[in-house]
């Protein structure tokens, strides 16, 4: 009878096991000098707006080693810093409840629940979430973040099938989607993203509106010509039709009319 592994197998497992039982005290050590003092040491109440009266409490030793933001705020010796709290007046796409709520969970999980909501409030969501990551300096979830996005665009594109129609376009891509996206730092892993939607929708559509609202940000061209080089690129010619490669999906989709 095999059981799927070999003798070599259990060799290696066992002298994995022994590293692991030599190593074990100095592993302790680590997390006993190095981790545990982030959960276990003084904390500091943040409170987001006017509304949010009982506030958050968190430790000051992980907030601050993972942002900068909180680090200046609480240790560069400004009023905060005495009273231990802090107010994070709420910014329209930024700062919001619900955004803090997730950069806590960053902070504390290094990993992201998002709760049910449409596709569309998913990505809003999660741009509101990346924003206020790049306002405190904490990073990590960029590509990430920029993966779920993209997963959203393709699952619409799965449920409506491949057809090249004008029913096949993005509808939980907004354009405050790509406003958004487009005040992320030039390079964000997210604005690709958008800026890939943007390029997409023009050549499988002729849809210039994502295209047109990214053009309002002048810093955003970088992104886009990224993206639109590398789809002329594999633009492809035939009797038929026009194809060029989705620089979402990486799929052959085909060009409406050109």
């Amino acid at each position: 009878m095999s059981f799927g592994f070999s003798v070599g197998d259990l060799i290696a497992a066992i002298e994995l096991a022994n590293k692991i039982r030599k190593d074990a005290p100095s592993l302790f050590k680590a997390i006993s000098d190095e981790i545990l003092p982030l959960y276990l040491g003084p904390q500091v109440t943040i409170r987001i707006g006017s509304t949010n009266h009982e506030g958050y409490k968190l430790s000051k030793a992980l907030i601050c080693k993972q942002s900068p933001y909180f680090a200046a705020t609480f240790e560069g010796g400004f009023k905060e810093g005495e009273e231990q709290s802090m107010v994070l007046e709420e910014i329209d796409g930024v700062v919001t409840i619900q955004s803090f709520q997730m950069l806590v969970q960053w902070l504390y999980h290094q990993r992201i629940i998002i709760g049910e909501s449409s596709r569309e409030e998913t990505i809003t969501t999660i741009l509101e979430f990346v924003r206020l990551a790049d306002m405190c300096g904490v990073s990590g979830m960029e590509a990430p973040m920029a993966e779920r996005i993209k997963e959203h665009v393709l699952a619409v594109d799965f449920a409506r099938g491949t057809s090249s129609t004008r029913d096949n376009t993005t509808p939980c891509i907004t354009l405050q989607h790509i406003a958004s996206a487009a005040l992320l730092p030039t390079g964000h892993p997210v604005r690709g993203v958008l800026a890939a939607v943007a390029v997409r929708e023009f050549c499988h559509h002729n849809d210039r509106k994502f295209m047109d609202k990214a053009e309002e940000y002048p810093d955003f061209a970088v992104d886009l010509l990224k993206a639109m080089k590398t789809t002329f690129k594999s633009l492809a010619h035939s009797k038929r039709s026009i194809t060029f490669k989705d620089p979402l999906s990486g799929g052959i989709l085909e060009k409406d009319d050109f």
